[in-house]
């Protein structure tokens, strides 16, 4: 076989088919491109590639071959020409092809020249011919070659009666060949859903088709790639009795959308129908208080002539007289119930009532909480647990010294002098001192306003050393390992080979010991520190559940008894001990704020806002829960803000360390930022190594410290 023309969707595709007919090598013929592929637009008017390959005589040489290939190829642009050697042309002319962008380059199709040994009847004669005439395939041998199918999706070659599954087949005139189109049909799939909250079914349908194929007719070729026309048919096979029946098997009997489901039998596109709808239930109010009183200190910093604050002046703390209702304590409100497709009833969430626990000084006549003595009201909340409690207020006239003693108070505390050196105040309430503290240990429950300066002194306010902070830190503790006794106990109880009368006549007191001293050792030293931390605050404690509950302890696990004790003390013990730590978390930090002067040389704790008035805070410690204003000058010491901090100016000519820190996702604010001030941000660190005007600092989306 001398030469073969040969199609394909690429001009690779067209040679390999060529030489794979000859059985030769890319370097044994002459390529000759006859037509390039082209992608036309939306598939209309593309075009396959066409070659013909011819094999070379021995006195052709290499570089005739090149020539006569450059030649053919004249719809390749000028500038991009190709020159090559003859053995290696193809690979890169295959190359240079494909890096073309044919949607944008103007092909011009070479004028063929017509001669004798080139004409179409010659080469179908020499390359044979394959065509389909109303639907039967007819082929024609050539003197050189066998025509070649290529089988498309739809239609099916049977040859001598059976099928064939090959893609590409070469025709033989001694076989017998039939051609098939085939149709295809597919049923409607659907499916019937009901949402999770049960207030919808949804009708998913994908209609089912029919497509009808017919063989298409077709020109002569050496190489042809069959076709087919389709027409494409919605077949519905959903009925409605189909879907009612399977409504019914799912119990969705009422409420049904009549139109949705019609439209979902006659739409003829995949899509979601929604046949049947419940009622959301109507949700209820949870039980609330009405507060009838204002509860907020108000705040309003104001300089006096010499350009100090009078915080005195400036923070006005609430005050109700006795008689007076706190607030009002509405019932919780029940909601309505819907229904859902199935029709059966959905009840609201349940709603409930507020848990009120009335502290000192207060008192609920009917749903009044009433006020029984002169103070400020002070409320505590989380959830639906509210605490009410009246805080008395103490005035101290003149300082705090020798003569006077050391003051603590259950309730607020109002000095009008200074604290001097060695004293201690202490306020489970707010704190208000008219002039300086000096070294001495101030703490509050709730805020501290000092007028003057503070010098030497240990200054916390809601910091975690109060009574009932470390009290609340232990029932968490002493909660969770008395329920693992509960439940050992019980597993114990429901085993069968343990009956109730094996029990001693001291009831579950030895097996509890045995407990203790096998599995949870660290259990007698919390218990009996939470017995002295109640004894030693007994005072300051106004809940007696506290002391119900260090007794209960107490005569549980640190003494001897014989008395038979049942597994319900243990239960109930558990429950209040529960119930006090989750009152103890409920006090709120941010409202313990810190507000002076100037600091030196001092300790400060804020568990909410740091407010420092004057011109420095030097050589000190300082802590906030909330943010941090210094409007004056920082020198030496640590400062940390967990919700960030301006400071006027930062660091010291002589070279103290001056320390900043703050979470990751907090910034710092200098005015004026002094080479050698350290700043720590979240992990990061840095150590300024050049003054700084107005500075910003904060970490980046990369986790750096990035200044502005």
């Amino acid at each position: 076989m001398q030469s073969v023309v040969a199609k394909g969707k690429s001009i690779q595709e067209a040679v390999q088919i060529g030489i794979d007919l000859m059985e030769v090598t890319k370097k044994e013929v002459n390529i000759e491109i006859l037509q390039a592929p082209s992608k036309g637009f939306m598939k209309i008017g593309s075009k396959e590639a066409i070659v013909r390959l011819t094999k070379l005589e021995t006195a052709v040489t290499a570089e005739k071959a090149t020539q006569v290939q450059q030649d053919q190829v004249q719809m390749i642009p000028p500038e991009k020409e190709l020159h090559t050697a003859s053995d290696d042309w193809f690979s890169k002319a295959e190359s240079f092809v494909e890096e073309l962008d044919i949607d944008k380059i103007e092909i011009q199709q070479p004028e063929m020249k017509k001669t004798p040994d080139h004409s179409s009847e010659e080469l179908l004669l020499k390359n044979g011919s394959v065509w389909v005439k109303d639907g039967k395939l007819m082929m024609q041998p050539g003197t050189e070659k066998l025509p070649v199918v290529s089988m498309t999706k739809g239609i099916r070659l049977f040859r001598n009666h059976e099928l064939v599954e090959e893609p590409v087949i070469i025709l033989s005139p001694k076989d017998d060949y039939r051609l098939e189109a085939f149709d295809e049909e597919k049923e409607t799939e659907w499916s019937l859903e009901v949402t999770q909250d049960k207030l919808k079914a949804f009708l998913h349908v994908n209609p089912g088709y029919t497509i009808k194929r017919t063989i298409d007719d077709l020109e002569p070729l050496p190489q042809l790639t069959l076709t087919c026309t389709e027409e494409k048919t919605i077949k519905q096979t959903l009925t409605e009795p189909m879907i009612k029946e399977a409504m019914q098997e799912r119990s969705i009997l009422q409420n049904i959308d009549r139109i949705e489901l019609l439209r979902a039998l006659r739409n003829e596109e995949p899509s979601d129908y929604t046949i049947a709808r419940g009622v959301a239930p109507v949700e209820g109010k949870d039980g609330w208080l009405e507060l009838k009183v204002d509860t907020d200190v108000k705040e309003g910093l104001k300089e006096g002539e010499h350009g100090k604050v009078n915080f005195r002046e400036t923070k006005v703390f609430p005050m109700i007289d006795t008689g007076e209702i706190i607030a009002l304590v509405h019932p919780p409100e029940e909601g309505s119930a819907g229904y859902s497709v199935y029709s059966e009833s959905l009840p609201p969430k349940p709603v409930f009532p507020i848990v009120l626990r009335l502290g000192k000084g207060v008192k609920l006549i009917g749903d009044h909480v009433v006020a029984k003595e002169f103070g400020r009201p002070h409320i505590e909340s989380k959830g639906q647990l509210i605490k009410i409690s009246i805080m008395p207020k103490l005035l101290h006239n003149g300082d705090v010294n020798l003569s006077s003693g050391n003051i603590s108070f259950l309730g607020d505390i109002e000095i009008t002098g200074e604290i001097d050196t060695g004293m201690k105040v202490e306020a489970q309430g707010n704190l208000v001192i008219g002039k300086n503290i000096q070294g001495s240990v101030c703490t509050a429950t709730g805020s501290i306003t000092v007028t003057g300066n503070i010098t030497a002194s240990d200054v916390s306010a809601g910091k975690n050393n109060m009574i009932t902070s470390k009290l609340a830190m232990l029932t968490g503790a002493l909660k969770q390992d008395i329920d693992r006794i509960i439940a050992v106990i019980i597993q114990l109880i429901n085993s069968p080979s343990f009956k109730t009368t094996d029990f001693p006549k001291g009831g579950l007191q030895p097996l509890v010991r045995i407990l203790l001293e096998k599995k949870f050792n660290d259990f007698i030293p919390r218990a009996k520190l939470y017995v002295q931390l109640v004894r030693e605050g007994r005072a300051k404690l106004d809940d007696e559940r506290w002391k119900e509950t260090a007794e209960q302890i107490s005569n549980l696990f640190l003494t001897l008894s014989t008395k038979a004790v049942s597994i319900e003390v243990f239960t109930h013990l558990s429950h209040h001990l529960g119930a006090l730590h989750e009152e103890s978390e409920m006090f709120d930090e941010s409202r313990s704020t810190i507000e002076c002067t100037n600091v030196l040389n001092s300790r400060i704790h804020a568990g909410g806002d740091l407010y420092i008035s004057g011109q420095s805070c030097i050589h000190s410690r300082i802590h906030s829960g909330g943010f941090m204003t210094i409007n004056g000058s920082l020198r030496g010491g640590e400062a940390y803000a967990e919700k960030g901090m301006y400071i006027g100016e930062t660091g010291a000519e002589s070279g103290t360390p001056t320390n900043l820190a703050v979470p990751s996702g907090a910034v710092i604010k200098i005015a004026n930022a002094l080479e050698g001030t350290i700043l720590r941000i979240g992990n990061r660190k840095i150590v300024l190594t050049q003054d700084y005007s107005g500075l910003k600092a904060r970490l980046n989306a990369k986790g750096m410290i990035e200044l502005r």
